[in-house]
């Protein structure tokens, strides 16, 4: 059964959304995992004779397929969720709750900071708290016009965008990527996809500083090209809305509304998610996956829901690293690094595909096992503590 929650601010919390947020911990440690193993960086080339033609089609396959974005998207789909819910509680309580909400994201920018030019260059953090500054600004907008923000966002501009930035000629990523190459030669450091793997594992710390200022700078390079950061405002603005109807009481007993939307994710998502994985050469800002990533990503969030009054009692595993999210965040990012960089031991591209796959499920069981453990003697996790503290000013 879910964890037995102690007294403290962390009582009125629902179990089936701390689940689901540590359902989406495991999904982009999984889509991540590869990136870290050295895989995720390797040229096509280089995969295929890494692998073998065989399990690198599988591989990215899989990944195209179930993987990526997905799990992101119910990242985001919360993040927006909580916000709807913190105003309410804040409010009910009679503070000003977007002071507080500001302070929150600004403490989350500092944290995401460290994290992107310390540990991992792929950072999540920073993206959300700087839409978490943004996000309020739909606030005052009425659900239906939530709803159309959160489409126009997540389908129109990407699509619409990429035309139009074809047709002028214009492509701002590719400054962002020239950005973060003129730092790898500054450092003296060959950024070829050849050597790429051979620069993770270095254990030099000017070639670690190299890649954590080039890396930063390549992976928001590659956000602006698949236009995710529209994407995830847009997923916000509807986890907004969600989130409403959560502190109404009313969202968790639709169940003809989570029905609909597993049917409807399935019926858009899985199709065009297929096209996505069974093409080569296509991109996260392609139509397939625009149109793939967050419909499947919500009949993901649909099945858990649907499924949860009857199977929580296995589905609870999810709930102690949920209720955690931000502590295991940070701390597989450090297990990584430590494992597969250079200032580690160094294991990037010496790993097989299934060791690579092993490790992120054990990292992920050891990471559950924990945070129960934890829970059941502190009320938040080590960051979240934190967290709350530095936005507080006080324990």
């Amino acid at each position: 059964m879910p964890i037995a929650r102690p007294a403290g601010p962390a009582t009125d919390r629902l179990d089936v959304l701390d689940a689901l947020r540590g359902f989406a911990l495991f999904g982009i440690l999984l889509a991540n995992i590869a990136f870290f193993a050295g895989f995720g960086l390797m040229s096509g080339a280089q995969f295929v004779a890494a692998v073998g033609a065989e399990t690198a089609s599988w591989v990215n396959r899989f990944q195209h397929l179930l993987v990526d974005g997905k799990f992101y998207t119910l990242f985001s789909l919360l993040f927006g969720a909580g916000f709807a819910l913190q105003l309410s509680r804040l409010s009910q309580a009679g503070h000003d709750g977007l002071r507080i909400y500001r302070r929150r994201v600004l403490v989350l920018l500092g944290i995401g900071l460290v994290h992107t030019f310390v540990i991992w260059d792929g950072d999540i953090l920073v993206l959300y708290a700087l839409l978490g500054f943004v996000l309020p600004l739909f606030n005052r907008l009425r659900d239906g016009w939530l709803l159309a923000w959160a489409a126009l966002l997540v389908f129109v501009v990407p699509i619409a965008g990429a035309a139009l930035f074809a047709a002028v000629g214009w492509a701002p990523h590719e400054t962002v990527f020239g950005w973060s190459f003129a730092v790898s030669d500054a450092f003296g450091i060959d950024a070829s996809p050849e050597a790429i793997v051979d620069w993770v594992r270095r254990e030099d710390w000017q070639a670690r500083v190299a890649w954590m200022l080039s890396g930063t700078a390549y992976s928001w390079a590659l956000r602006i090209e698949s236009w995710r950061i529209a994407k995830v405002l847009g997923i916000m603005v509807l986890g907004l809305w969600a989130g409403r109807r959560l502190a109404a009481g009313s969202l968790l007993p639709d169940r003809r509304l989570q029905w609909g939307v597993l049917v409807g994710g399935l019926a858009v998502g899985l199709p065009a998610s297929f096209v996505f994985a069974w093409t080569p050469g296509l991109g996260q800002g392609s139509l397939a996956s625009v149109l793939g990533t967050v419909p499947l990503a919500l009949a993901y969030a649909a099945a858990f829901v649907l499924a949860w009054p009857r199977a929580c009692g296995w589905l609870g595993v999810f709930v102690a690293p949920g209720r955690m999210a931000l502590t295991n965040y940070l701390v597989q990012s450090v297990a990584c690094t430590l494992v597969f960089y250079g200032v580690g031991l160094g294991l990037a591209g010496e790993v097989t595909i299934f060791q690579m796959y092993a490790f992120a499920v054990a990292l992920f069981a050891v990471q559950c096992m924990v945070s129960r453990w934890w829970l059941a003697r502190h009320a938040q996790g080590p960051m979240e503590a934190l967290w709350r503290r530095w936005t507080y000013g006080r324990r």
